[in-house]
C-alpha cells in the first residue's frame, strides 16, 4: 500500500465567508427543501421520521484534488441502529463554491448502508488545488447543515502559509468540549486530532453534564463490542461544539488507545482472545471519521499516511499503537519496524521547508531514554532536517526542543515538540503545580500548561508561529477563552522560543 500524499492550502479565495452564519446554518441543520433535480432519487417525506442528521457532518484527509465527505443518519443517536430500519438510504451530496450553493461544482448520490451503521464517506474527486468549498447532503426531503472545507496545494506548488489546529483527549463525561466552540472560529486550514476521540470506559456518573442528556443503560456499559463503540460514538457526537469544529475545517486524524481500550500497545495487552474488541474499536472509528482509508476487516487497519502541503509543508500522521510491542527496547520498534522504515525512508521524501510528526503519544517520557526516539532523531539530523513533532495523551500543554539523545540535556537541539493538552480529560486546569514544577526541572521544557484547550501553529517559510488557547473550566458550558502563550520557531534555527 502505497502513502497517501497530500498537499496544502494556501489559497485565501471563499476563505472570507461568513463563519458566523455556516456554524448557525450547521447547528440549525434541518432545512426541508429538497435539492433541485433530485426529486427522483428521494425517499418519500416522513421517511425517517425525524431530522436524520443529528450527528452532524464533517469533511477530512484533502488533497490537492479531493477531499472526503462524511455524515451518519440518525434520528435516534442513542439508540442501536440510530432509529432506522435495517436497509440502504439514498444520500445526495453537493460541493459548491459559494454557501448558498448557486455555483455546485460535484454532486452525487450514494447509500448509508446498514451494515456501516448508515454512515457515509465520499471522496469527492475533481476538485481544484489550494480552494476552499462548501458542502451538503440530503436524505429523503431532509438537508444536513453546510459544511466549509478545502484542498490543499498541489506538492511543490509556492505555498506562504498553512495553518493547523493540534487536539487531542476528549472525555464527555468529565465535561464540555468548549475549546472546539473556539477552534471554529479560527483561521485555520485543518485540524490534526491526535486520538482519544472516544472514551471507552463504563459511565457510571455524567456530572458536569448530569440532567442534560438521559442515557440509556446500553451506553453507560463499557465500549467493548461493535454496537457499544458505535454508541460511544453516537453520544459524542451530539455535542454542539464538536460538530461545529467538524463543519468548519476538514480534520486528519489518528487513533491513540482509548479508541479500544486505556494503554494498550498492539496485541501484547489485548492477547489473541480480545483481537475482536480491537476489531470493533477500529470499525467503529472508521465509520465516525472523514478518513479515506478503507475499512478494516478485522484487527488491523493502516492509518498512518502523509500529507504534502506544497513547497512549505510535509506531514506525517503515524499510528502509536496498534504496532507498539515494547517499549523503551533497544531495538524493537516502538511504532513497528515496517512503520519506522516508511518514517525513516520519506524523510526528504518531499521538498518543503517543515517536516511535521503527529501521533497520539510521544516516542518517550519526557525524561526517559528512548531508543526508538533517538533512531529517529538521528535521522533527521542526519538528513538536515528541523523537524516538529505534534503529541497529545497526557492532557498537559507541554512544549519542548527536541534533544537528539533524551535525556541527556547536552545534546544538540535538532527541532521542537508540541505535546497538547486535553479538551475536557481532567477536568478543570490549572493542574497540580507541582507536577508542572517538576518538568520545568527538565531544561529542554520551554513551557507547561495544565489547562484544557488546543494549540494552533500557523507555518511559513520564515517560521511557525504557535499559540496555546485555554479555556477557564469545561465543568459548565460556555467558559471564556484566551490565548496563554505564543511560541516562534525560527527556519534553520532547532528549538522554540517563548513571545
Amino acid at each position: 500500500m502505497t502513502p497517501h500524499d497530500v498537499e496544502s492550502p494556501a489559497a485565501a479565495d471563499a476563505h472570507q465567508v461568513s463563519r458566523r452564519h455556516l456554524l448557525a446554518g450547521t447547528a440549525a441543520g434541518a432545512a426541508l427543501a429538497l435539492l433541485p433535480g433530485e426529486i427522483a432519487h428521494a425517499d418519500a417525506p416522513g421517511t425517517f421520521g425525524g431530522h436524520p442528521f443529528t450527528l452532524g457532518i464533517a469533511s477530512g484527509d484533502p488533497d490537492a484534488t479531493s477531499v472526503v465527505l462524511w455524515t451518519r443518519l440518525a434520528v435516534r443517536p442513542l439508540e442501536i441502529g440510530g432509529g432506522l430500519a435495517p436497509r440502504k438510504f439514498p444520500v445526495h451530496w453537493q460541493v459548491a463554491h459559494d454557501e448558498q450553493f448557486a455555483q455546485i461544482v460535484r454532486e452525487g448520490t450514494t447509500f448509508a448502508l446498514p451494515e456501516q451503521n448508515h454512515s457515509v464517506h465520499v471522496t469527492v474527486d475533481g476538485l481544484e488545488p489550494d480552494r476552499w468549498y462548501f458542502y451538503r447532503f440530503r436524505a429523503g426531503s431532509e438537508l444536513s447543515g453546510v459544511g466549509r472545507t478545502r484542498t490543499l496545494p498541489a506538492p511543490g506548488a509556492p505555498t506562504a502559509s498553512f495553518a493547523v489546529a493540534q487536539v487531542s483527549c476528549q472525555n464527555w463525561v468529565t465535561g464540555w468540549f468548549t475549546p472546539y466552540r473556539d477552534l471554529a472560529r479560527e483561521d485555520l486550514d485543518v485540524a490534526i486530532h491526535l486520538g482519544d476521540y472516544i472514551y471507552e470506559g463504563a459511565i457510571t456518573a455524567v456530572a458536569p453534564r448530569q440532567g442534560t442528556i438521559d442515557l440509556p443503560a446500553e451506553i453507560r456499559q463499557p465500549a467493548n463490542t461493535l454496537e457499544r463503540y458505535r454508541l460511544r460514538y453516537a453520544l459524542y457526537k451530539t455535542d454542539p461544539d464538536l460538530q461545529a469544529a467538524h463543519a468548519a475545517v476538514p480534520f486528519i486524524s489518528v487513533w491513540d488507545d482509548h479508541e479500544v481500550v486505556n494503554d494498550y500497545r498492539g496485541a501484547v495487552d489485548l492477547g489473541t482472545a480480545q483481537l475482536a474488541r480491537r476489531a470493533a474499536g477500529y470499525r467503529a472509528w472508521w465509520e465516525n471519521m472523514p478518513t479515506r482509508m478503507p475499512a478494516p476487516t478485522g484487527p488491523d487497519m493502516r492509518i498512518y499516511q502523509r500529507f504534502v502541503v506544497g513547497d512549505l509543508l510535509q506531514l506525517d500522521m503515524l499510528d502509536g499503537r496498534q504496532y507498539r510491542i515494547a517499549d523503551n527496547h533497544p531495538t524493537v520498534s516502538r511504532l513497528g519496524d515496517e512503520q519506522e522504515a516508511w518514517l525513516v525512508d520519506g524523510i526528504r521524501g518531499h521538498d518543503t521547508r517543515w517536516n511535521v510528526v503527529a501521533l497520539g503519544q510521544q516516542l518517550g517520557g519526557v525524561p526517559t531514554n528512548s531508543p526508538t526516539r533517538n533512531r529517529i532523531h538521528r535521522a533527521y539530523q542526519d538528513r538536515g532536517i528541523q523537524p516538529v513533532f505534534l503529541v497529545g495523551d497526557m492532557h498537559w500543554t507541554i512544549v519542548q526542543d527536541l534533544l537528539l539523545e533524551v535525556p541527556n540535556a547536552d545534546s544538540p537541539v535538532i527541532g521542537s515538540q508540541f505535546m497538547v493538552t486535553s479538551i475536557t480529560s481532567t477536568g478543570d486546569g490549572p493542574g497540580n503545580p507541582a507536577t508542572k514544577a517538576g518538568w520545568l526541572k527538565n531544561p529542554w521544557i520551554k513551557y507547561v500548561d495544565g489547562y484544557r484547550g488546543y494549540i494552533s501553529l500557523r507555518y511559513t517559510h520564515a517560521g511557525v508561529d504557535a499559540a496555546q488557547h485555554n479555556v477557564d473550566f469545561i465543568t459548565r458550558p460556555d467558559a471564556p477563552g484566551w490565548v496563554a502563550q505564543r511560541f516562534h520557531i525560527e527556519a534553520g534555527r532547532p528549538g522554540v522560543q517563548l513571545v
